[in-house]
């Protein structure tokens, strides 16, 4: 006998749900903490897709903090809903940043409140 479809869908979310990971899930909390201090400093929720100067200047410096703590691109990726490659470019755009400090004076001084903040 086979079970309902709704019945299935719901069976097929149950058995995804517990073979989550330990690991994801404090990843999950972690970008989550990480998050949470960027919007206090910079007043913008990273997880908002939009293009909006400090929202992208936000993300920017979140991404590289996030690599740096050892966050894999596809973590960070899947937390802020993005592709990998595009959390590649985030992050490049930071280091040009920290190259050409002149250039960059927003993203160094976001990037310097994010990281006091955070200790």
């Amino acid at each position: 006998m086979r079970l309902p479809v709704y019945e299935r869908v719901v069976l097929h979310r149950e058995i995804l749900k517990s073979l989550e990971s330990p690991e994801r899930v404090q990843t999950d909390v972690r970008l989550n903490r990480l998050a949470e201090v960027m919007q206090s400093v910079s007043g913008v929720d990273v997880r908002v897709r939009c293009r909006k100067t400090d929202l992208v200047r936000a993300r920017v410096v979140f991404v590289f903090v996030a690599r740096a703590e050892g966050f894999t691109q596809s973590a960070i990726g899947n937390f802020l809903n993005l592709d990998h490659s595009t959390v590649s470019c985030i992050e490049k755009r930071m280091r040009d940043a920290l190259s050409l400090p002149a250039a960059y004076r927003d993203y160094i001084a976001l990037y310097n409140q994010f990281t006091t903040a955070r200790l």
